[in-house]
């Protein structure tokens, strides 16, 4: 079984929104066995939306196209895909009741004209009830092939997926839909590529037919896409299992999480079962690591808060550092960042602190402290404090993350 996404909008195009609506579909059609054989974006021009979908229903069974179907003049969708299906549109008295309702449901008793039109369906189309937004999808099934017209708003579309879509699809197909394709995403930090491959060692060694692994580099560390394709989800399953062990074997305490996880929910997980609290100083990271571990709903439980030490006069203000301290070693030294960790630990009274600070650039460098210097710390109260330098490469934006992201693994490991 073979699909192909069109992405339909402007706005896709000139990198204004990301294409999330893709990942999504491909995501859940690969966990029923069907493979996506191309994703295509297209503007809202109607000549090139023809010539798409001419060429994807021409050689896959299944086309799910997105975006398009507002009230707006914009939204040409629609009436494109009428006019390749050589279909009238007809009004669906049924879709109209459903999009007033909607409207009165948000305290608006006369619904726009302009929304008369999301209630015209295609010939032969059956309208599928959006219970989220008020522009149905459209569906057309015909000779084992069937075409699909979602929303392009994430929610809307994630909605008419579940509910209608992929239920649809598995009653159509339920004779060819004995394979199933997984995948699953082990997430490292603080390894680079040819290092994590070289631990994992040689593929043909433990992949069998039907599995792949990819690696993916990120800022601060590599995602290992583990896919299988086998004859039921539970074989699928069975061989990621198995390739996953192999995989931690080797990789150990770099694996931090999988697929979904974050560094900074892995950590407040792992703070959370030794209840223990969190508070942070933050130089050239200017609040970064604050906010991701308040991004974490809860995370006031185990995260108490930080000072933004940008200046000097901050650090020795709210911190407690001496002036002669950062007279003598720099505000961007061992001796800084160790100070900083262990005032706010003392300040807010937490178990464990850490402290950034560095030289994030594009300016400020000097030859013995280059932009990318990084000083990272952790105090624990009754413990030596930790600190470790670094020098990472990359922007000012990539600087920062990756001080965010090394500032945590400090803590995981201490944790572990």
């Amino acid at each position: 079984m073979q699909a192909e996404l069109l992405s339909i909008g402007d706005e896709l195009l000139i990198g204004q929104i990301v294409n999330s609506n893709a990942a999504y579909i491909s995501r859940k059609l690969n966990e029923m066995g069907i493979e996506v054989s191309r994703v295509t974006t297209i503007g809202d021009n109607e000549e090139e939306i023809l010539e798409a979908m001419k060429t994807a229903w021409q050689h896959n069974d299944i086309v799910i196209a997105t975006g398009g179907l507002g009230p707006t003049h914009d939204d040409i969708s629609k009436n494109v895909v009428a006019k390749f299906f050589k279909k009238r549109l007809l009004l669906d008295l049924k879709t109209l009741a459903h999009v007033r309702a909607r409207f009165r449901s948000f305290g608006i008793s006369k619904m726009p004209e302009i929304n008369i039109g999301q209630a015209m369906v295609p010939q032969g189309f059956k309208a599928l009830r959006n219970d989220t937004g008020t522009a149905p999808g459209l569906l057309f099934h015909q000779r084992q092939q069937t075409f699909i017209i979602l929303p392009g708003v994430p929610h809307e579309m994630t909605f008419l997926m579940e509910k209608w879509v992929i239920p649809g699809l598995r009653t159509f197909y339920r004779k060819k839909l004995g394979s199933a394709i997984l995948h699953r995403t082990l997430l490292t930090v603080g390894i680079g590529e040819s290092t994590l491959a070289a631990r994992i060692g040689n593929v043909h060694d433990f992949l069998d037919a039907g599995a792949t692994l990819a690696f993916l580099p990120k800022t601060s560390g590599v995602r290992v896409r583990i896919s299988v394709r086998a004859e039921s989800a539970t074989k699928a399953k069975s061989k990621v299992a198995r390739i996953e062990k192999h995989i931690r074997d080797r990789a150990g305490n770099y694996i931090y999480g999988t697929d979904s996880d974050t560094l900074e929910g892995m950590l407040f997980q792992l703070l959370k079962k030794r209840k223990a609290t969190l508070s942070v100083a933050e130089s050239c990271t200017g609040g970064m690591l604050s906010m991701r571990m308040t991004n974490i709903p809860g995370s006031s439980k185990v995260f108490a808060g930080g000072i933004i030490s940008y200046s000097n006069s901050v650090k020795i203000k709210e911190l407690g550092i001496s002036k002669k301290l950062i007279d003598s070693f720099g505000a961007v030294s061992k001796e800084c960042a160790l100070a900083m960790a262990e005032g706010a630990c003392k300040k807010f009274g937490t178990t464990f602190s850490l402290a950034i600070t560095g030289i994030a650039g594009p300016g400020g460098g000097t030859k013995d402290k280059p932009v990318g210097t990084i000083w990272i710390a952790l105090a624990e109260a009754g413990h030596p404090t930790l600190a470790r330098s670094y020098k990472f490469a990359g922007d000012r934006s990539i600087i920062r993350e990756r001080s965010a992201d090394s500032a945590m693994e400090m803590l995981r490991r201490r944790l572990l």
